[in-house]
């Protein structure tokens, strides 16, 4: 029995399976953070974001130079040559896992923390797998395959999580023990489904260049889109410890129940983007092919825009039944009204820049996206320091919407040149 009609236009059918799957990931870790919020004291809360903020982090390294070349060259590739280049892709990604993770065993030694070394590392390991097994099928616009690995990881998640809460048994320590498990069982039906190639590896080194010469735009990119948040997550510990690093996260987290559309949306814009400027490209009576590929991913925008306008406007509104309905009344975070104010215009803002990047990448211009997220990461350097020192998480917060807000402006100015200069050719 199929879910969807087949009458419903392609738009709103793979925006489904897109928001679909991005649900399922970006909702089982809010409900993996909420739950360890309630919990954990601030401070281990607030040590847990720490070193999650730094797994991120260093994650921007695949997801720039693998997972994004891969989903703009498999887009336009049969289903033999996908599997073939998803081969390609995770021997890249076993060649990047050790470095990556001395990185965060540094981090762990530095901090005095060497038991939570060990279940990061392994964690982190285990995700990268999952996460190119996921890329691959989505790399194909097969998000609705990828939901099957995806439900089995962050489902399990949040089952593991729970039942040893529970039991009383969820410390620190175990916590990435407990996510590991289910992710190596969605890396499992991830890969089970998408069953790379790795035969004929003559042509990894070209992979690699061309790897290299599609993401490397996108990784200078992905660094000053990553700083310009998770740096504000080291600045709070930094500045005021790990109980502030905790309340500043609880109201993101609030901000990121919306993420399937948004990060859903910038997974599947790139794609169509790149389909459409490849169908077109040899068209030489009509637009320009970038031009064929903005009017090709404008209704996708909107169709996650309408959505969001909604819930960010109940966080401004109502800020204080949402902090109390997720953590409670008495909780240490009940009082972060105005920070949830700030940030819900500010990812309303981010959500237009994030577009107009992700179309950015789909046609092959990263370097633009670049300077959008080096002025909004510069602008948050510029003014969180004094804020902060102010205001606290609400001044950090205020410097966010600053940033999200020139990011519009850049984004917009960038968009307009190039389309105006599509226009003069």
């Amino acid at each position: 029995m199929r879910m969807i009609p087949a009458s419903l236009p392609a738009s709103l059918v793979r925006s489904f399976w897109t928001l679909a799957d991005q649900g399922v990931v970006s909702l089982g870790m809010f409900a993996i953070n909420i739950q360890l919020a309630r919990t954990f004291s601030s401070e281990e809360y607030g040590t847990f974001v720490f070193f999650l903020s730094v797994l991120l982090a260093l994650q921007v390294v695949n997801v720039s130079l693998i997972q994004y070349p891969l989903s703009v060259e498999g887009a336009v590739l049969d289903r033999a040559e996908r599997r073939t280049l998803a081969g390609r892709a995770v021997l890249m990604t076993a060649g990047t896992i050790m470095p990556l993770s001395g990185i965060v065993a540094l981090v762990g030694y530095g901090l005095g923390m060497p038991e939570l070394v060990g279940p990061a590392v392994l964690y982190f390991i285990v995700w990268q797998v999952q996460e190119i097994g996921r890329r691959g099928l989505m790399s194909g616009l097969k998000h609705d395959k990828a939901l099957w690995g995806d439900s089995v990881t962050y489902l399990g998640q949040i089952a593991v999580l729970n039942l040893m809460a529970l039991g009383g048994h969820l410390t620190l320590e175990r916590v990435f023990i407990a996510m590991t498990g289910p992710a190596l069982a969605g890396a499992v039906v991830h890969f089970a489904i998408l069953r790379p190639r790795f035969g004929g590896l003559s042509d990894l080194p070209a992979v690699v260049r061309r790897f290299w010469s599609i993401g490397h735009w996108a990784l200078a990119n992905n660094l000053f889109l990553m700083l310009r948040v998770q740096s504000l997550v080291w600045l709070m510990a930094a500045m005021d410890g790990m109980a502030s690093t905790a309340a500043f996260q609880a109201v993101v987290n609030l901000v990121n129940i919306a993420n399937p559309i948004i990060i859903g949306m910038g997974n599947l814009v790139p794609q169509i983007a790149a389909r459409g400027r490849s169908t077109l490209s040899s068209n030489t009576g009509g637009l320009h092919p970038d031009e064929q590929a903005w009017l090709a991913i404008r209704g996708y925008v909107v169709i996650g825009a309408a959505p969001l306008l909604v819930y960010y406007s109940l966080g401004l509104l109502f800020p204080d039944q949402m902090l109390n309905v997720v953590y409670g009344a008495m909780s240490p975070y009940a009082d972060q009204e105005w920070p949830l104010r700030l940030l819900s215009i500010g990812a309303l803002a981010g959500y237009l820049a994030e577009m107009v990047c992700s179309y950015f990448y789909g046609v092959q211009r990263s370097q633009f996206a670049l300077v959008v997220n080096v002025t909004g990461t510069l602008a948050v350097f510029a003014v969180v320091g004094p804020l902060a020192a102010m205001y606290g998480v609400a001044g950090v917060c205020m410097a966010l919407l600053f940033s999200s807000l020139l990011r519009v402006g850049a984004a917009h100015y960038y968009l307009s040149k190039t389309r105006t200069a599509h226009v003069a050719r």
